[in-house]
């Protein structure tokens, strides 16, 4: 087999050494040696730098967790609702649950409940059980009229023609009533029976007949425009290949084809299309469909196609299905009627959210006279928020204090402490959080500007403390300026745009702006990471040029050691003829 002529020199030295042949040197042991010589320091400096870079990465991703965590403090008091935490008292809780969205105001309200909102309920005929079959066996529709209106139709098809299978068809169908099937247990043969249930209020009454598709199904006729460019249209979400230049037949033609192939015709017995002598589709319905909605269409590939549809032929009723009837009534449909604040209400749901702003009424009872709520501002919820943003800052400040102290040498796991050395990019973040804290709001109150007029001051150790005196001092005689100064008095500000936002609202932006794929943070070690790559592309190019000095080295050797055992050879072959022709005179 053929070897390199770095392999070659390589067993040819040993082997020269072995035999004895050579100097006695092992060429290859000297050449690895002197390599290594050369190589560990310059290795040992690029995996410095890599484990420098790795762990700077390491400490930027702690300071975006304390970030995070100060961002988080700010968004709980950057909007006025945020500073309204509310005490409700409640006069008759078991009549009347009150909540407080953060939006309502100080103050007291009557509320009286003079009816709750309900919802229909009616019940089926029975049934011998859930599997019965209905209409025998084949499919069938219900029709749902809510509040008088035209019917929805609700299709059963004929694998679930069965009361368990009118159910599933019911609640799929989403129409704002639920169905479940109940075992009365009553005795009798049919203790099957089905409820339906709507939505609460008056204006959400029902009616749900049934139809055994013996009518006349509907017939929905689409023309279409010719194609100007190839690609695809969809109808009934079937798509359908088209060739620039079809004809509006020719589409009609395809769309034919594409539609006897799907599932929207071969799976529905009685459905068929058709393609007229004028270049039409009709697309003929089962009677079993019932009222059908308009076609889905499409031009999904920029065709040119157009289409437009008539009902050439409305769909009918037949009869009922024998045993389905939902004309048992079992509650009725009904408003909620309350006062507040003597003011008359009626409301389709128990829950009413616009009676007192701000404020989210649940109605449980009937009441004989009227409930008292005296809403009153809790400052030991504000209170709790504010400490938890003076605490978010004095941790991050703890935190960059390790990151840029030195390293722990206790705990090699820890790839945290000295992690930031010296680094601009920490000092950077520290010099922002210090001027979000101690800095003017852009929307100063009259006599509120910044924290430290809620009470935080700064320390000589650079922590936060609140001031209990005089933070419950701002909020009893500064509330309105305190709450304008932080949150600019506006709701849900974003981070978008330059509008100012307030201290709170101010600093979120600019802590997600710091945090963003375009901030400082990932910025930072993003670049840390493109310098590892490079630092392992020089690893790769020191390792291929060891590898050559090395084969060059143990070449050298190689020759040197032949030549050294060349001389040795010639010196004791003269060794011997002196002797020799000694021991001739001799």
């Amino acid at each position: 087999m053929a070897t390199s002529g770095v392999s070659s020199a390589i067993n040819g030295s040993d082997l020269i050494t072995q035999l004895g042949a050579g100097s006695g040197t092992n060429a290859r042991s000297l050449a690895e040696n002197l390599v290594a010589v050369e190589k560990q320091p310059r290795e040992d400096a690029i995996n410095a730098r890599i484990r420098k870079s790795e762990g700077r990465i390491s400490g930027l991703s702690a300071v975006m967790l304390s970030l995070d965590t100060i961002k988080k403090s700010f968004q709980a008091l950057d909007d006025p609702s945020d500073w309204n935490a509310l005490n409700v008292q409640n006069s008759n809780p078991a009549a009347l649950g009150a909540v407080s969205t953060g939006l309502a105001s100080t103050g007291s309200h009557s509320i009286e409940v003079l009816a709750l909102a309900s919802a229909q309920r009616s019940a089926s005929r029975g049934f011998a059980g859930s599997d019965t079959q209905l209409n025998g066996g084949r499919a069938f529709t219900l029709q749902l009229a809510v509040n008088g209106g035209s019917p929805s139709t609700i299709r059963v098809p004929a694998a679930n023609a069965t009361p368990t299978g009118m159910v599933a068809a019911i609640n799929a169908s989403k129409m704002g009533v639920t169905a479940q099937i109940v075992n009365t247990n009553d005795g009798t043969a049919s203790p099957y029976k089905i409820i339906i249930t709507g939505t609460s209020g008056a204006s959400n009454n029902f009616a749900l007949t049934s139809d055994d598709g013996t009518g006349l199904g509907e017939q929905q006729t689409l023309t279409f425009g010719p194609a100007t460019a190839t690609g695809r249209v969809s109808v009934q979400g079937v798509l359908v290949d088209i060739v620039a230049g079809d004809s509006a037949a020719a589409v009609s033609g395809k769309v034919k084809t594409a539609l006897d192939a799907s599932a929207f015709i071969t799976g529905t017995s009685g459905r068929s299309t058709t393609v007229n002598a004028d270049g039409t589709l009709t697309l003929n319905y089962a009677a079993a469909d019932g009222d059908t909605a308009a076609p889905a269409w499409g031009d999904v590939g920029s065709t040119g196609v157009t289409a437009s549809y008539v009902t050439s032929r409305a769909f009918t009723t037949g009869a009922a299905v024998t045993g389905v009837n939902f004309s048992t009534s079992l509650a009725t449909a009904a408003d909620a009627e309350l006062k507040v604040n003597g003011l008359s209400l009626k409301r389709s749901s128990n829950t009413v959210t616009d009676g007192i702003s701000g404020l989210t009424l649940n109605l449980q009872q009937v009441t004989s006279g009227a409930v008292k709520l005296d809403l009153t501002r809790d400052p030991a919820k504000i209170k709790e928020k504010v400490e938890a943003l003076v605490k978010s800052y004095n941790d991050a400040i703890s935190d960059f204090k390790i990151l840029s102290g030195p390293k722990n040498e206790k705990d090699p796991e820890d790839v945290y402490s000295g992690s930031l050395p010296n680094d601009a990019t920490l000092s950077g973040v520290r010099s922002q959080l210090r001027a979000m804290f101690i800095g003017d709001s852009s929307t100063p109150g009259s006599n509120a500007n910044a924290l430290r007029d809620l009470g935080v001051s700064i320390q000589r150790d650079g922590t936060l403390a609140l001031d209990n005196d005089k933070f419950t001092n701002a909020l009893e005689n500064n509330y309105t300026n305190i709450v304008t100064m932080f949150t600019a008095d506006r709701e849900s500000k974003g981070t978008f745009g330059t509008a100012k936002r307030g201290l709170g609202g101010d600093a979120v932006k600019k802590l997600t702006d710091l945090m963003g794929s375009g901030g400082l943070i990932l910025t930072q070690s993003e670049s840390s990471q493109s310098q590892i790559r490079r630092y392992q592309q020089d690893l790769a190019k020191l390792e291929t040029r060891m590898s050559m000095i090395l084969a060059r080295y143990t070449t050298q050797f190689a020759g040197m050691d032949s030549a050294v055992g060349s001389s040795n050879s010639m010196r004791t072959y003269l060794e011997n003829q002196f002797k020799a022709m000694s021991g001739s005179n001799n």
